[in-house]
């Protein structure tokens, strides 16, 4: 069936959903040829939502799909699964197999499942992955450790510790990031650690301060604030962190209310090694932020519910008020406005899954 290149652009951009767009090219060949065409032109596909080891939800929609196999699926990265052993496999013993892949070109990265023979530490404990480039990939493990791994090698290499350089405490990192080809880790008192990628990969080199810390509020009922620090990469060459905070429900006139809710975006100046609060993203920009994968994506479309100038989070009973947990859900905050928004996917529930575990999936091709 023929169809104008102006006409199936047009379909494309009412279709939000990455599924719909692939259900679009399998129609036939000449459909196929006209979504290529018409790929650099269209606004991106909204991300999936990782639920747990064998579900995703399809956005806007909320359309499940499950995977299955011999393998459970530990998280999702960008656009990366992490592959691990079944939960009953793990305690057996069996070591089994650890591997990324990227689903849509099906490239695969074999790994250690362990750090090393000493440190009995399991890598699908990791907070986060990053593909750096085709041969090294790094990973955030805990509080103070980021490991590399070239692909072939027979083990990982950590990052030397504080006790092992001997330089400044640089605290508990809360997530970290890839920027201009080198690793960037956030603490909890907003300070910024680089990472040189090639020493650190060889074991050598320790991270040095790259940004201050921000002014901290003292606040007596301090035990009861929720706070989320992230890290992201602009489209127009920033790095930027995302603040979260949310107060206790006691100081809201309800708990679903989101009176006192404060989100902040800063961008790091690198000359002068300190913050700079934006009050705008750059260029119709959103950021997805989460534990495991936080993106920017420029938004052109009409889509009321994905737009430009916005910071979106997963699961909203964590961010803005109180929902079951086992409900999958999102929200935005808009910095145009000031106001908050929220998704509530109430057709499927993700039994003992805490939407603090829910992570984006951008599919990569």
């Amino acid at each position: 069936m023929d169809l104008l290149p102006d006409l199936a652009g047009l379909i494309l951009r009412l279709l939000p959903c990455y599924l719909d767009r692939l259900r679009f090219r399998c129609v036939c060949r000449r459909w196929r040829l006209a979504e290529r065409q018409q790929r650099p032109r269209l606004p991106p596909a909204v991300p999936f939502v990782f639920l747990n080891y064998r579900a995703f939800l399809s956005l806007p929609g909320g359309e499940a799909r499950r995977a299955g196999g011999d393998v459970s699926c530990r998280g999702c990265f960008d656009g990366w699964l992490l592959y691990g052993p079944l939960e009953h496999d793990r305690y057996s013993g069996d070591v089994g197999r650890c591997f990324l892949t990227n689903p849509l070109t099906g490239a695969t990265v074999e790994m250690p499942l362990l750090l090393s023979d000493r440190a009995r530490t399991n890598v699908l404990c990791m907070r986060k992955v990053i593909v750096c480039s085709p041969d090294l990939i790094a990973v955030f493990l805990d509080a103070r450790s980021v490991a590399f791994y070239r692909p072939g090698a027979a083990s990982w290499s950590l990052c030397p510790s504080d006790d092992d350089d001997g330089g400044p405490d640089r605290g508990s990192y809360v997530d970290v990031a890839f920027y201009r080809g080198k690793i960037y880790a956030l603490n909890t008192a907003d300070e910024l650690f680089v990472h040189d990628v090639g020493a650190a990969a060889a074991g050598e080199g320790a991270p040095r301060a790259a940004a201050a810390s921000l002014p901290q509020t003292v606040d007596p009922e301090e035990r009861f604030i929720r706070r989320c620090h992230y890290l992201v990469a602009s489209r127009t060459g920033k790095l930027l962190m995302v603040k979260w905070t949310v107060p206790p429900f006691f100081r809201r006139s309800s708990p679903a209310a989101f009176d006192g809710i404060r989100v902040e975006v800063f961008e790091a100046n690198l000359v002068e090694g300190r913050w700079l609060e934006v009050s705008s993203l750059d260029d119709g920009e959103a950021l997805f932020v989460g534990s495991g994968c936080s993106k920017a994506v420029r938004f052109t479309g009409n889509d009321e519910r994905f737009q430009g100038n916005r910071v979106y989070v997963l699961g909203y009973s964590n961010f803005f008020g109180y929902c079951c947990d086992a409900m999958p859900s999102y929200g935005f905050y808009d910095l145009s406005t000031g106001t908050i928004g929220q998704v509530l996917h109430d057709r499927m529930r993700v039994a003992a899954w805490p939407v603090s575990r829910m992570q984006w999936f951008f599919p990569l091709e």
